[in-house]
């Protein structure tokens, strides 16, 4: 018997078996398989989401809003940038004894070391990051849709965009996710000083910080382009991971640097845009296919190293 959490997820996105995406991308003669298996790993997502948001608070204060990561689980992490061009690589690696990040507020803490970049968590977990970007368009599906699921999501947003509605933005990541710095302005910060970097990188944390109880800890670059600068100023204001991505949401499918499936571990990436749903639709269908849930991507992020 299917977990409880299936009416619940196809109430919400309708049977993913009859879109006209997931028609066009199946393969004649496994039809029954593969849907099967997508019905109970997208059943999986919802019970997992669940438990997760069960075991989350959000705080809220004097009028602030708060989604946070909870516990977490000791993983190695790689850091392996990829896509457009100078791009960074670097590496860090976690042990057993890497401590959850907490439940309060995270106090500052001096840089030690420049900002890792990350496009994807080494992990056997069956799991996999979903992460939305900008915030121009704010359907009330996609908020709706992860908010009822409880389905985590890593929110990377520009100022006037998430002033336009912080409440919108509250909600989409309130299965379990949280909002983050985008920079202020969507500029490309390779052509960037270092003193414009950090107004935009550290500038967007702050206004964050006005809204909620504790603004996210993870960053990523407009474009996915960063250099050494962009490193080294994020790890001045509370930055503690770049991300970069595996996959990507487009035209209500998933696209693939490589192969033709989801992995363990893949960050991907998508956007506030007028497609987000379905591409949002497609991607679950994708990750129940592959047997992968979707999880807090700060379950398995390491803490920084102390100074």
């Amino acid at each position: 018997m299917l977990p409880m959490a299936v009416p619940r997820l196809t109430a919400v996105i309708g049977d993913p078996r009859a879109t006209p995406t997931h028609r066009a991308r199946r393969r004649p003669g496994r039809r029954s398989a593969r849907s099967a298996a997508a019905l109970a790993a997208l059943a999986t997502v919802g019970a997992l989401a669940s438990l997760a948001a069960a075991c989350s608070t959000v705080g809220s204060s004097s009028g602030r809003t708060g989604p946070m990561a909870t516990t977490t689980t000791s993983s190695t992490s790689i850091t392996t940038s990829s896509t457009t061009s100078t791009s960074t690589t670097t590496s860090t690696t976690t042990t057993t004894t890497t401590p959850p990040w907490p439940r309060t507020p995270v106090p500052e803490r001096p840089a030690v070391a420049p900002v890792p970049v990350l496009s994807r968590i080494a992990t056997d977990d069956p799991v996999v990051f979903l992460t939305i970007d900008d915030g121009a368009v704010r359907d009330p599906r996609v908020a709706d849709l992860l908010a009822t699921a409880r389905i985590p999501a890593t929110l990377f947003v520009n100022e006037s965009y998430y002033l336009a509605d912080p409440d919108y933005f509250a909600r989409v990541a309130s299965g379990g996710g949280s909002i983050n710095s985008h920079t202020r302005t969507h500029r490309r910060l390779t052509t960037l000083t270092e003193a414009q970097q950090r107004s935009e990188i550290c500038g967007m944390r702050e206004v964050l910080s006005r809204h909620l109880l504790v603004p996210g800890h993870l960053f990523r670059s407009p474009y996915g382009v960063q250099n050494a600068t962009t490193q080294r100023v994020a790890a001045t204001c509370g930055i503690n991971a770049i991300l970069m991505w595996r996959a990507t949401i487009n035209n209500g499918q998933v696209q693939y640097q490589q192969g033709d499936t989801l992995r363990p571990g893949d960050i991907v990436l998508s956007h506030f845009r007028a497609d987000l749903y379905e591409g949002l639709v497609a991607f679950l269908f994708e990750a129940g296919r592959a047997g992968l849930t979707v999880a807090p991507i700060e379950d398995y992020l390491p803490l920084p190293p102390s100074p």
